[in-house]
Parts: C-alpha cells; sequence; structure tokens
C-alpha cells in the first residue's frame, strides 16, 4: 500500500511541476512578440520527463558517480532538445561551434535588460536569448526538484524558487496590466507544489477549498497594498544591462556591423521632429567619409540668422529654432547628441568644435540628461529654389574633395549658369563613371536645389538597400556601378561626393533617425537600429538642410521626407503623414521588420521550421520517456519477489502474444507456450518459457532476466520481420514487466 501511495505522489509531483513550468515558460516567452508557445509547451514536457527520468535513476541501484552521470545527461539532453524545440540551431552544440554560440550569446547578453519588451527588433540572436532562458531554468528546477538527496525538501523548495523567479522577472520586465489573475493562478499552482502531493485523497477537497480561499483573500489585499511604487528599486540594477553602447561614426562601407538589438539609447522631449546629429563627416579621403576636425571658422554657414543682426537677412521661422531635452538610456559617445547645428549645451559640459559638433568634457554616458538649443531648417522647395549661389567663402571646403592620384580637388561653386565642370581632375580616376552621372543628372537645373532634389531621387528610385554588401576596394563607385546596392552609408557618402562634384556644399551626417513617437510623454525614443547617415545642404540665407537618399521603404521608417516639393521636414508626423513615402512607424537606418511568429532555426538563416522543431522535441521526449519507463520497470522488478516476478512476465507473455496477433488459447499451460514459442520463432523463443517454468515449479530465482527478455525479442523480430518492430518492443518493453502488469495478477491458468 505504501508503495502505491508513494508512486501516486510521485505522478501528482509530475503533473504539479508540469504546470507550474508552464505557466512560468509561457509567461516568459511573452516578452517577444509573437512568442512560441507550442515550442515552449515541449521544451517544458521534455524537462518534466527528465524529472521523471531522474526519479526513476535515483531508485537503480547503481554506484553514486553512476547515478550522477546519468542524471546529469538526463538533464543536459532536457535542456538541450529544449534548446532546440524553442529555436537553437542544432549544430551550435558541437564542439567546433561553441566558439560561434559563445560570441553570439555574449553579445546578445550584454544590454539585453534594455531592450524594448514584448521584443520584436530586428537581432534574431537578442530574441533567441530571451527564449532560451526558459528551458534552461525549467529543466535546472527539474533537476533541483527530482534528484532525491537527503534532505529532498531544498530541491522542492530549490525548483520551485527557480521557475516563480523565471514568472516574477517576466511580470517586473515586462510590466504587463492586470496579473491579478494570473498572479491567482500562481497561487494556486504553489500550494500544489508545496502541499498536494502529500495530502491524503480524503482531504483533497478540503485543502482546494483553503487555497481557492486564501486566493479570494489575497485579491483584495493585493489592490489594497499596490501604491504604484515598488519596494525594490530592480529598474537600476546592472545585472544584464548595457554599460552604453558606442558608436564610431566614420564611414566603412563594409557588411553593416551596428548593433542592432533595439536597445533603447536615448529618450528626446521635443515637439518637432529632427535627426538627432552626432557628428559631421565634411573630408572625403578618396575611399571613404571622415570627421576632419578643422579649424576653421563658420560664421552664419550654420547658425539661425538672427544671431547675426547685422546682416541685412530675412529672419528664420521660429520653428526652426528648438529647445530638446535628451535623456541618456543606452549610448556612449564623446560628442553630444543634438540637431541640426546646436547652438548651446546647458546640464552637461560640453565645448563646441569649429566643425559644428560639440565635444564632451567627459564621456556622455546612460543616466546623463541635457538640454540642447538648436537651429535645425526645414525650408519647402520653392524657398531653396529661391536662395541662389551667393555661397560664403568659408563654405569653400564643403565642395573640396581628395580622389586616387589627385589630392585637394577644389571645384568652383555652382554658379547661376550651372554645375562647374572638373572634368580633367577627375579623369582617369575610379569615380569617371560618379561624376558623369553627377552632370547628367543636373543637365538643365535651374539652381542648386534642382540638382539636389534629382540627385536625392535617383538613387532612392533606382538602388536597393542591403545591409550584407562585399568589400570593395573603391566602395562609392562600386555602388553605383556595380553592387547597386547598400545601406544609409553607401547611399550619402554617393550623393555628398555628387553634389561637391557639381560645387553645391554638402556633408555627410551621422546619428540616429527620429526613432519612435511617444504622444503621452510627447518625446520620440531612439534604439539601436536607428542609426543612421544622412545628408546636408547648405544653402545660402538658410543654411544646413537635412536630405535623405536612402529609400525609405526599407531602413529608417521614420525618416523625414523630403520627397515632395515643398513638404516641410521637421514637422510632426500627424502632419506630415501625408508626404509620399512617409512612415510613422519607427526605424533607423536598419529595417524595424515585421514581428516574426517564432524564432528562426538558424540565426541569419531561413531555420528549419516549426515542422523540424516538432520533429526534434518529439524525439527527445520519446527518448526521455524510455528511459524514464526503463528506469521506473528496472526497480519495480528488483522490487518483485521471485513468485511475484514470474507471475508478472507469465501475465506479459500472455498479453505479448495477443498483441503480436499470435494469441494462446484459453486455459494454455507453459508447456503448451513453449511449444507455440517454438513454431512462432524457434528454439531461442522456446527457451523463454523453459525459463518460465523452471522458475515456477523448481527455483523461484530463477526467473527470466534481460537477456532472457532480448532474446525473446530478437525470435519475435526475425520471425515476423524488421516492420514489426515497435509492436514487439511495445509487447516486450526493455527493463521488465509492464507497468500494467501487476504482481499480484492469478497466475494458476498456467
Amino acid at each position: 500500500m505504501s508503495a502505491l501511495a508513494g508512486d501516486r505522489s510521485a505522478r501528482i509531483e509530475l503533473v504539479c511541476f508540469a504546470a507550474l513550468a508552464a505557466l512560468a515558460s509561457l509567461q516568459w516567452t511573452s516578452l517577444v512578440a509573437h512568442p512560441p508557445a507550442g515550442r515552449v509547451v515541449l521544451a517544458v514536457i521534455l524537462a518534466t520527463g527528465a524529472g521523471a527520468t531522474l526519479a526513476a535513476i535515483a531508485r537503480i541501484q547503481l554506484s553514486r558517480p553512476a547515478r550522477w552521470a546519468l542524471a546529469a545527461a538526463a538533464t543536459i539532453a532536457a535542456v538541450s532538445f529544449g534548446m532546440v524545440v524553442v529555436g537553437l540551431p542544432a549544430r551550435l552544440f558541437l564542439p567546433g561551434h561553441w566558439d560561434e554560440l559563445g560570441s553570439n550569446v555574449g553579445r546578445s547578453l550584454d544590454g539585453v535588460a534594455d531592450v524594448p519588451v514584448p521584443y520584436a527588433g530586428a537581432d534574431v540572436w537578442t530574441r533567441l536569448v530571451i527564449l532560451l532562458a526558459g528551458p534552461l531554468v525549467v529543466g535546472l528546477a527539474a533537476f533541483a526538484a527530482f534528484w532525491p538527496t537527503r534532505r529532498r525538501a531544498a530541491g522542492r523548495i530549490c525548483a520551485l524558487a527557480l521557475l516563480v523567479a523565471l514568472y516574477l522577472v517576466a511580470v517586473a520586465w515586462a510590466r504587463p496590466g492586470r496579473q491579478l489573475a494570473g498572479g491567482a493562478l500562481l497561487l494556486i499552482l504553489i500550494s500544489a507544489w508545496l502541499w498536494l502531493p502529500r495530502v491524503a485523497p480524503r482531504n483533497g477537497v478540503a485543502a482546494s477549498i483553503a487555497v481557492a480561499g486564501a486566493a479570494v483573500v489575497a485579491l483584495p489585499a493585493t489592490v489594497a497594498f499596490d501604491t504604484g511604487r515598488g519596494l525594490i528599486d530592480y529598474r537600476h540594477w546592472g545585472l544584464l544591462s548595457a554599460n552604453g553602447q558606442s558608436f564610431n561614426w566614420d564611414q566603412t562601407y563594409g557588411p553593416l556591423s551596428w548593433p542592432q538589438k533595439g536597445t533603447r539609447l536615448l529618450e528626446v522631449a521635443t515637439e518637432h521632429t529632427h535627426y538627432w546629429k552626432a557628428s559631421n563627416l565634411d573630408e572625403f579621403d578618396g575611399v571613404r567619409w571622415t570627421r576632419s576636425g578643422s579649424q576653421d571658422t563658420e560664421p552664419s554657414l550654420g547658425e539661425p540668422l538672427e544671431f547675426h543682426p547685422k546682416e541685412d537677412l530675412p529672419r528664420p521661422a521660429v520653428d526652426w529654432v528648438d529647445r530638446i531635452n535628451f535623456i541618456d538610456h543606452g549610448l556612449n559617445s564623446d560628442v553630444a547628441v543634438g540637431a541640426g547645428t546646436v547652438l548651446a549645451i546647458s546640464r552637461i559640459r560640453a565645448r563646441p568644435s569649429r566643425d559644428a559638433v560639440w565635444s564632451m568634457t567627459h564621456e556622455l554616458q546612460p543616466g546623463d540628461s541635457y538640454t540642447t538649443l538648436v537651429y535645425d531648417p526645414n525650408p519647402g522647395g520653392a524657398l531653396m529654389r529661391r536662395a541662389g549661389t551667393a555661397f560664403p567663402a568659408t563654405a569653400r571646403r564643403y565642395v573640396s574633395f581628395d580622389l586616387p592620384g589627385r589630392t585637394a580637388i577644389d571645384v568652383p561653386f555652382w554658379s547661376n549658369g550651372g554645375p562647374a565642370s572638373i572634368a580633367d581632375e577627375v579623369a582617369g580616376t575610379p569615380y569617371t563613371g560618379m561624376y558623369g552621372l553627377a552632370r547628367r543628372l543636373a543637365a538643365g537645373a535651374t539652381s542648386p536645389f534642382v540638382a539636389v532634389h534629382r540627385i536625392e531621387l535617383y538613387l532612392r528610385d533606382n538602388y536597393a538597400y542591403r545591409q550584407n554588401v562585399p568589400n570593395r576596394t573603391y566602395p562609392l563607385p562600386a555602388f553605383l556601378s556595380q553592387d547597386r546596392a547598400g545601406y544609409c552609408q553607401q547611399f550619402s557618402g554617393t550623393m555628398a561626393l555628387m553634389l561637391r562634384m557639381l560645387g553645391i556644399p554638402s556633408r555627410v551626417s551621422t546619428g540616429f533617425a527620429p526613432g519612435d513617437r511617444d504622444p503621452e510623454r510627447n518625446s520620440f525614443l531612439v534604439d539601436d537600429t536607428d542609426a543612421h547617415d544622412w545628408v546636408e545642404v547648405f544653402f545660402p540665407r538658410i543654411g544646413w538642410v537635412t536630405f535623405d537618399p536612402t529609400p525609405g521603404a526599407a531602413p529608417a521608417a521614420t525618416q523625414l521626407d523630403d520627397n515632395a516639393l515643398g513638404v516641410t521636414k521637421s514637422q510632426p508626423p500627424s502632419e506630415r503623414s501625408s508626404g509620399p513615402g512617409f512612415s510613422q512607424t519607427s526605424g533607423g537606418d536598419t529595417p524595424k521588420p515585421k514581428p516574426v511568429a517564432s524564432a528562426t532555426g538558424d540565426p541569419g538563416g531561413d531555420g528549419s521550421g516549426v515542422g523540424a522543431a516538432f520533429l526534434v522535441g518529439g524525439a527527445a521526449a520519446a527518448s526521455l520517456g524510455t528511459l524514464a519507463a526503463y528506469g521506473y520497470r528496472v526497480r519495480r522488478r528488483r522490487r518483485l519477489s521471485g513468485a511475484q516476478l514470474v507471475g508478472a512476465e507469465v501475465c506479459e507473455l500472455d498479453r505479448a502474444l495477443d498483441r503480436l496477433g499470435s494469441p494462446l488459447p484459453p486455459g494454455s499451460t507453459l508447456l503448451r507456450a513453449q511449444g507455440h514459442l517454438e513454431e512462432l520463432g524457434g528454439t531461442s523463443a522456446a527457451e523463454y518459457a523453459t525459463a518460465l517454468m523452471e522458475s515456477r515449479y523448481r527455483d523461484p530465482g530463477a526467473a527470466p532476466g534481460v537477456p532472457e527478455r532480448r532474446a525473446l525479442r530478437r525470435a519475435l523480430l526475425n520471425a515476423r520481420g524488421r516492420r514489426s518492430v515497435l509492436r514487439v518492443l511495445l509487447a516486450l518493453p526493455p527493463g521488465g514487466p509492464s507497468q500494467r502488469t501487476a504482481p499480484g495478477d492469478p497466475t494458476t491458468s498456467r
């Protein structure tokens, strides 16, 4: 009776563990967009199977090291298969891929606590790392719960702590609303885990009523004590939070290496939409754009005209000057991020450089906040057409560039007669084709603005957005004539150089696209996927104006739209939604992808899909279930007396032959069974019945063991063919008599 009670307790324990693990895992998986709930449940089943296996292994009479080795193997198998089920490529478990696995996991763990949840960002590994925590914690909880030690209660409490922590961390991270129902369910499952296996059946109803009553009392108490302020300020802990991401803003043109996890970098409070500028790349060295750090002064090039009252020029529109508040959440930078031309900064220590970039006295870090006064003109097309070509002499360096074998090509300013000619200087260089294209696009243009707009539209309409581009000796000419695809660096670098070839002052600016607008806070939320490059063009009497040639459909969905002539550039999205190509959703240079249904099987690849995951998970579950059943049957076999074991094996043989389609006639004796087996499988099969007779009538300790059972299965397989392997294994499972064969079954009929 005690053994049956123990079996009942173990079964209840497994059910309670599976329910609690499923609740915690599903809550955790809600941290990603479109969570793979089916895969997660399958991973929980695997962990529960591992728990059953551990309980069975612990009862096998083996040496302590052997039992620990089997337990470790079962736990590792459950965790590994669970990770494969939720999306981790199985190949990464091979030793040759450990470096790849470690580097991707390490990169994704850095700052993972700062990504917005539910996570729907572009970085597949960030999504995958979040998901992998589920099977890892559940697998460890199964090991703690079901590996019996002298103090097994401590293991059960440890398992409970792991699962509850998985649930609560997910709730704290995501901050979902209306968690009372989930909390009540969690309370019920915790109570079931702690006490239900030890509650006698006659007391089950009373215990259930007590737990339900506690949950009912707890709900209003929870509401009463909810002050909106937590007892623990966990959001300022540094665990798994980014120490700050840094960016190298010089252009490189190789495969895109910027972080793309969706980590929150900045919160920007303003009513107007801007690009958030970090640096100006104002020098082209023949291959790429870099920041020159020039010490030349720039009077009136980027400042509002009201700051130069001596000049007889019209005053700018009021909204061209903006006061913007920045809060740094995850950015390390030696320059202050602003917009347009920064006129003044308060609340941090920074000094202006001559190239209109403000350098930090101390590195900008997460937690810093500051206010900027900026000048960022957003003129319409008509005003830019009338700006004229009276460029100040101080803008001369913005029409100069180097080419291979040519240094400091000084291009004359665009004049009223059209673009300047530098054909002789460009001839013989890899940039001849680029110059010819710029001249063709500018042919007949009546003003610099018309040429600027034509080049911008040409690049947007005729070249594709792609992040994985090959390294080239001369990246910009290769972008135009060979690859015909690239990301923001190629688009902005090409446009700025083509404009300089025409004598139009231009430069590349780097920083971030506007990001997600938060109407409740009247601010923009900027993350690492918003990193971006664009072009600034100088117009007399206006200043530096933003243009973006990168296709708006793929990269920065919040790019400011200047496709339509006359559409201003810094209006809130609600005022600009009718502009062609403009989207109010978030994005940066890297695409904000549509949420995926689940993590792919191979980060960066197509993956194996849901079917393959369930196939692998099913195979793993079958393996663990078989191992658990084997251990249980071996343990059961050893607990039976000789007479009980023989009786169980006789009943099992009778049922096995019936399942195989060759039943014994009613009332058959063991001697008749011996002849029947010889006809069915030969002498090897008959020897099993002979051993049963020997044990029944002469030596109770001589019951057929593992070798005899194996010989009988082999004989039956040889007789029935390999197609019957599953039926034979189900009829005569390894380890001992089937669980449904009770030791006390009557055997007198044989």
